[in-house]
């Protein structure tokens, strides 16, 4: 039997991705179009692709990181993804489309940002104002951070072509 998940292909999910850009960045938002964070959008991405079950993520402040003990954001993606890359963002790196990918930014020790890679380096993130599509190398938030990319599909799959780039390889926390 065929799950969602293993049916959606790499491209459907980038458009999955894409449909989310423009919402307003609103703190633990989770409406396409109305509001969401950096989390609450991997989230519902996760949701509409078929890799997650809804679930409550609590509510957290812009800061949460600065006061946490342990890496809550990276914790709660690994039950829905599988890490397959960690290093400092930079150019020389690639990511599979709809690959996940946290960075620990604002001189985090903890992940405590994501987004969803589109065409490495490019990617779907949350940030004030809006969702935006950027390249995480070049972007102020993300480049030459601490990151880490998470695989969503079953292996056999990550391992098949997307027509892109090569494979580098869940429960999200609310941040920004």
């Amino acid at each position: 039997m065929e799950t969602a998940a293993s049916a959606i292909s790499r491209d459907d999910a980038v458009k999955i991705a894409r449909s989310w850009i423009g919402t307003p960045y609103v703190l633990g938002g989770r409406v396409k179009g109305a509001g969401t964070d950096c989390a609450t959008c991997l989230a519902e991405y996760l949701l509409e692709c078929g890799f997650a079950e809804r679930e409550d993520l609590g509510v957290y402040s812009h800061d949460w990181f600065c006061h946490a003990p342990d890496e809550r954001y990276m914790l709660r993606l690994i039950r829905h993804a599988r890490k397959t890359l960690e290093g400092r963002c930079r150019g020389t790196v690639e990511a599979s489309p709809g690959d996940l990918i946290l960075f620990k930014v604002a001189r985090s020790r903890l992940f405590n940002h994501g987004g969803i890679v589109t065409r490495w380096p490019f990617m779907v993130h949350a940030a004030n104002p809006v969702v935006k599509e950027q390249n995480c190398v070049t972007h102020w938030m993300t480049g030459y951070t601490e990151f880490a990319v998470f695989d969503p599909w079953p292996t056999e799959q990550s391992l098949a072509p997307s027509g892109g780039s090569a494979c580098l390889g869940p429960h999200l926390l609310g941040t920004h």
